[in-house]
């Protein structure tokens, strides 16, 4: 993956005035929208896929796990391996690739097809998001990459409050494969968008011996690894109570169906609100601050999760446990764009290479968080979720406090 130079300070194309916004990032946005329906949406088709291709509920659950690793892997070696391609051409032949990709997975006809697709979903996924984010930042004036990392990665937090839920209705009109056939046609349309409105000359890229190196590059930057471990603890917390919480809402408050879809929109929503206001507060102050802020927040929201559920009377804990849920998609998604900026801070002549890094470091707490949280269930019972969600974002929260101790 081409290498961002982020020289302090990196000036917005002549073509945007300094306090705008350009027009080229809702094309990103729309290729990450595909790319994150495609990714959410598998959980809620896991029964149709399970009875079409005749395996069990649970083997066709491996098909997250698939995703997320083929991502945490494939990324930064996708980004090495094609560091030396203009990032316009790569941006568009990426979310081209992403969606014939999903045209093939609707073709599939046997679980093995099925999971071939989703490993080179997941790569080519590593390839466009990391990327998309570099190239948002750099089209943009200092004062508002933080709202521009928002936008790209609204794109995502969209997909959760729309495009799960508009795969899930499609899926039950014509099947699961129609499901498919959505996302590459939206993928196809955001290819379109960005060869026609992606400017033809981005900032150059940088030429000295360590943008050759991207991985060596990154991996010398002071409080690089222990910011890379910080994402893999707040993703692990929030994914070990988001991929059981359809379990945890029937279990605790006896939810059925239209009850867990009604929180999972209200989640959504409040994930789209918290991305512009932790764009907003990244932009406005400190990342670090903004970051801190976020997880004592979440530290709080998945613990109070767990003692509403074994506390409270059932009248009592279902408010709460919603009003919670809610919180915990306002400050799980406001997290993202300061932590992003934060990476970009620690190595800003690597930043493809560090947000590469980061989204490695997201989909393996996808892939640890949904290990922990089934294991947590078998262990202690599905109310105790917050708890073990809370720790990690407690572990977290004190690498933070580290890394603000160490920088003053």
């Amino acid at each position: 993956m081409p290498e961002l130079c982020v020289t302090q300070p990196l000036a917005a194309p002549a073509t945007t005035p300094a306090h705008r916004l350009p027009w080229s990032l809702a094309w990103l946005a729309l290729g990450a929208f595909a790319i994150g329906t495609e990714s959410f949406m598998i959980a809620g088709l896991l029964q149709l896929l399970a009875a079409d291709l005749q395996v069990s509920a649970a083997r066709a659950g491996q098909l997250v796990l698939l995703f997320a690793l083929s991502y945490a892997i494939g990324s930064p070696l996708m980004a090495a391996l094609f560091a030396r391609i203009e990032r316009r051409r790569l941006l568009i032949a990426g979310l081209a690739a992403f969606a014939a990709i999903a045209l093939a997975g609707s073709l599939a006809q046997s679980f093995a097809q099925l999971a071939l697709v989703r490993v080179a979903l997941g790569l080519t996924a590593g390839v466009f998001l990391p990327t998309a984010s570099a190239v948002a930042a750099s089209l943009t004036a200092p004062s508002l990459r933080g709202r521009a990392l928002a936008v790209v990665t609204g794109g995502g937090t969209v997909a959760v409050a729309l495009g799960v839920p508009l795969g899930a209705w499609i899926a039950g009109w014509g099947g699961w494969r129609m499901a498919y056939l959505l996302v590459a046609i939206l993928a196809a349309l955001g290819a379109l968008g960005l060869a026609n409105g992606l400017p033809r000359q981005l900032p150059r890229e940088a030429q000295d011996n360590e943008a050759r190196s991207p991985a060596l590059a990154a991996a010398r930057q002071p409080g690089l690894l222990p910011a890379l471990l910080t994402t893999v603890l707040w993703a692990t917390g929030g994914f070990s109570f988001y991929t059981y919480i359809s379990v945890f809402l029937t279990q605790t408050l006896g939810f059925g169906a239209e009850g867990v879809g009604a929180v999972l929109c209200a989640i959504g929503v409040a994930a789209a609100v918290g991305t512009a206001a932790g764009g907003w507060a990244t932009d406005r102050f400190d990342a670090d601050r903004v970051a801190r802020a976020f997880a004592l927040m979440l530290v709080l929201i998945l613990g109070g999760l767990s003692l509403a559920a074994e506390a409270l009377p059932r009248s009592a804990a279902v408010p709460a446990i919603v009003m919670l849920a809610t919180l915990w998609g306002f400050a799980g998604w406001g997290f993202g764009p300061a932590q992003a900026m934060r990476l970009i801070r620690l190595a800003p002549a690597q930043a493809p290479m560090t947000l590469s890094l980061n989204a490695s470091a997201i989909y393996l707490g996808i892939a640890s968080g949904s290990a922990l949280g089934g294991l947590a269930i078998d262990a202690i019972g599905v109310g105790a979720l917050g708890w073990v969600g809370s720790a990690c974002q407690f572990a977290g929260l004190m690498l933070l406090m580290r890394a603000a101790r160490s920088a003053r």
